[in-house]
């Protein structure tokens, strides 16, 4: 049985392990993942190889491993929570924090400030409205009006299940104040965005003291602490997803993922109802084989209308957060250690990010 050590460092290195499984090809064309391993099928970890950029891998060629922006964000949202000593930080915290990042990258990543500042970019506008202040970046806009941007594009994204995804580990067996927690600094979010963020809060706070899988995901969309349902329906996810949950049971592997592929089709690359859906229905299925879960996870594509691929999905992310759950759920020794190793030697010799340190930080905090 893992220890609450054991399932933080498992979160940590699962979600990065995730984001790896993805990042070389994040967005890529048909045909990418065959060219690079000859299947159709992401289950290892592979070189980087395409071009930088803000949210993908800073360097290229990159060795296999090497994370994105999620765990960069990540690492960000920890070394805040360890600075206040274990406390969640607050949405007006969380802002300062994002916008500091976008205008003194080369204090959070050095060597690296113009691809860090792009990459925190997309924060500045809503962070400055938040915080009451103009932006730089969308002059003439009123702070008000900027406070409700969602990250620059003004619908639901994965923002706040990628920013803090670790937001679960700080309130053990308490879901409920983990839903309030998350959904609160999630600023950045909106629509269901929100609701996606505590949701996911709530079940890593049960999956951090040993919950079954099952009852972790049916616990956690069962709970609606701030009433968001009014006139015309409940929330989004609460009232959504356990139907689709349903109809995925007894799928598995590369049937399952096809099939999500197929009934999530209509969802951006971004949304994160999409996103939610794949990180519940890989655990689901795959309770015994977790490394087989964030296959199921990583393995999507983008259909156009009529039903052909047009590009990998925003896999990276899918993948990066079901580690997350997965490996609280599990703890790190449910996955395998080569691959562990290998993604924390790339995150070290590329951006200098000690993922051990970073998990080993976050347990000392203890309940």
């Amino acid at each position: 049985m893992p220890t609450m050590k054991d399932r933080i460092r498992g979160s940590v290195l699962g979600q990065a392990l995730g984001d790896a499984l993805g990042a070389p090809f994040e967005f890529a064309p048909p045909g990418a993942v065959r060219e690079a391993t000859g299947k159709d099928w992401i289950e290892g970890l592979c070189a980087f190889t395409g071009k930088p950029g803000p949210h993908g891998p800073w360097v290229s060629p990159a060795p296999a491993g090497t994370g994105t922006d999620d765990v960069r964000y990540n690492r960000l949202f920890i070394d805040m929570v360890v600075e206040l000593g274990g406390r969640m930080p607050e949405d007006v915290e969380l802002a300062r924090l994002l916008l500091d990042v976008y205008e003194r990258p080369g204090e959070y990543f050095l060597g690296f400030e113009g691809l860090g500042r792009g990459q925190f970019e997309m924060f500045e506008g809503v962070s400055c409205g938040w915080l009451g202040q103009t932006s730089a970046l969308l002059p003439g806009i009123p702070p008000a009006i900027l406070a409700t941007r969602g990250v620059g594009l003004n619908c639901p994204t994965m923002a706040g299940l990628l920013v803090m995804p670790s937001a679960g580990l700080l309130f053990p067996q308490d879901p409920e104040a983990a839903y309030r927690a998350a959904y609160a600094a999630a600023f950045f979010d909106v629509a269901d965005a929100r609701e996606a963020t505590a949701v996911f809060a709530a079940a890593q706070s049960l999956a951090l003291v040993g919950a079954p899988a099952e009852e972790t995901v049916e616990a956690a969309l069962e709970m609606d602490p701030l009433q968001l349902g009014g006139y015309f329906g409940g929330p989004y996810i609460k009232d959504n997803l356990p139907a689709l949950l349903a109809r995925a049971r007894g799928r598995q592997g590369r049937e399952l993922a096809a099939w999500l592929t197929t009934e999530l089709r209509h969802f951006s690359a971004f949304d994160p109802y999409r996103a939610m859906a794949i990180v519940f229905a890989s655990l689901l299925a795959h309770v015994d084989e977790p490394l087989m879960g964030l296959q199921v996870a990583v393995n999507h594509v983008d259909r156009d209308d009529d039903g052909a691929v047009r590009r990998y999905a925003d896999i990276d992310c899918y993948a990066g957060i079901a580690g997350a759950l997965v490996g609280t759920l599990f703890g790190d020794s449910a996955l395998p250690a080569d691959m562990l190793e290998q993604v924390i030697e790339s995150n070290r010799a590329v951006y200098g990010i000690d993922l051990e340190e970073v998990a080993r930080r976050l347990a000392d905090l203890g309940p």
